[in-house]
């Protein structure tokens, strides 16, 4: 699918992050010259690599699993991290970026499927922990992001989706990002509330 179609067919409801791990930086910039300013990256040297070869108008984000080690690499250099897994997580990006005079801003990854194999605030954990991660200094919760199972069970998908968008709801301050959504499920994100989007596959391999 092409840039152009897949932004016709969201018609503004949802923000694409192209998903640009593993591709090269000519890769990048075909999709930046046919206007798409967002891309994410989940291997944090690969990231740094990119940005110094790529325009500054991209808008990074960091949507892969992420490692205390090496939180103060990344501080300044990202528009949004997508992945914040557990409060030692948020705990260190807070102080990194204090340190660093920035304030981050992250989303709450949730694993509302349940799997063992994904990782993620349990939908109570977040409840329960929401009013503390929100008072550390040096982060803003922007939202919430979740990662359905693949799956061609539709219910499961659509299900996993709900629970996101009714914890977002539950919460005690409104979020305004929910982030849901990839290649083989974005359409049924848009349907549950979706904002933000992580296309990979749908552009890159047929752009």
């Amino acid at each position: 699918m092409r840039l152009e179609a897949l932004n016709e067919q969201i018609k503004g409801r949802a923000l694409v992050v192209a998903v640009s791990k593993g591709r090269s930086p000519k890769q990048i910039m075909e999709l930046y010259e046919r206007g798409c300013r967002d891309f994410g990256e989940n291997r944090v040297a690969e990231a740094l690599e990119k940005m110094e070869q790529l325009p500054q108008e991209i808008q990074w984000h960091f949507i892969g699993k992420l490692q205390r080690s090496k939180v103060s690499k990344i501080i300044g250099r990202f528009a949004l991290i997508h992945s914040v897994d557990s409060l030692e997580l948020a705990e260190k990006i807070a102080e990194s970026s204090s340190v660093a005079g920035k304030v981050t801003s992250i989303l709450l990854q949730v694993n509302t499927s349940e799997e063992a194999s994904k990782s993620g605030f349990s939908v109570e954990e977040c409840k329960a922990l929401f009013s503390t991660l929100d008072q550390l200094e040096g982060i803003k919760i922007q939202g919430l992001m979740t990662i359905a199972p693949l799956t061609e069970e539709r219910e499961r998908i659509i299900r996993c989706f709900q629970d996101l968008r009714k914890l977002q709801g539950e919460l005690q301050r409104r979020l305004p990002l929910m982030s849901m959504g990839m290649s083989q499920d974005y359409d049924i994100a848009l349907e549950e509330g979706a904002n933000l989007l992580r296309i990979g596959s749908a552009l890159f391999d047929e752009s």
